[in-house]
């Protein structure tokens, strides 16, 4: 009967305990986010004042693999530029060694992200955040955008947390993106990993936690600024995608 009573207690307590525990872990986890986020952010802010504005790559055309990673095709992309400004390993120089990528070594890895299991994670190298897509994206006649041509730096993304697979929720599975972990993301592949909730970081270095409903709107649009006269979506955010604020992100 003693037996019981103590197995009893032992039952309750981790039902109080468990909780908790997975709270404080979640906070942890986006105290790292956030503040790994920021620095690749004041790291491309940076990379900019002393690249005469320009941004770094977005991506590889050819595919992030650890070859074109470590390769002379990787040389200006911002996985591998924006560490080596902090000091810290570039995508690149995991090709020898892929499994440390998925480590708190790796700047750009983050513990609360749901990384795939065995070989599927070192085929190559999968992003839990990435810069946006939207932010370089090509207007006709004046070429990818420059640091000048950002008109609200302090309301414009610059990377976002976004899925890195299959097995990772989603919070609208029916409008999102598959979640694969790519070079470059938008709203469609954004994650909350933190009671529901993701990071954000702005050109001016600072870091939101949103929803996917902030960003998102069930008909799988982004979110547009109230400067924005948009025929894809009525739906209004103070979040810019694009270097102004009236550029449509859809």
């Amino acid at each position: 009967m003693e037996l019981l009573v103590v197995v009893s207690i032992i039952l309750v307590l981790a039902a109080i305990a468990l909780p908790v525990y997975s709270t404080v872990l979640s906070r942890a986890n986006k105290a790292v986010a956030i503040n790994n986020m920021r620095q690749v952010t004041a790291a491309l802010i940076s990379y900019a004042g002393q690249n005469d504005g320009n941004f770094p790559d977005e991506n590889i055309i050819q595919g992030s693999s650890w070859a074109n990673a470590a390769g002379p095709l990787g040389e200006k992309v911002w996985f591998n530029v924006l560490p080596r400004m902090l000091g810290k390993k570039s995508v690149g120089d995991y090709a020898i060694n892929p499994s440390a990528f998925y480590t708190k070594d790796n700047l750009l890895f983050l513990p609360g992200a749901m990384y795939p299991p065995g070989p599927a994670r070192i085929a190559k190298p999968l992003f839990a955040f990435a810069i946006n897509s939207k932010l370089q994206r090509k207007v006709k006649g004046q070429g990818n955008t420059k640091l000048s041509q950002v008109t609200n730096p302090a309301r414009t993304v610059t990377f976002l947390e976004e899925g890195v697979f299959s097995g990772e929720p989603q919070a609208m599975p029916r409008v999102q993106s598959a979640y694969v972990g790519e070079q470059k993301t938008s709203a469609h592949s954004f994650v909350e990993r933190y009671g529901g909730q993701g990071v954000l970081t702005f050109l001016d270095g600072h870091a939101e936690t949103v929803s996917i409903k902030d960003i998102l709107t069930g008909a799988n649009k982004i979110k547009v600024p109230p400067e924005c006269n948009s025929s894809a979506t009525s739906e209004k955010t103070h979040i810019v995608w694009t270097r102004s604020p009236e550029d449509d992100p859809n």
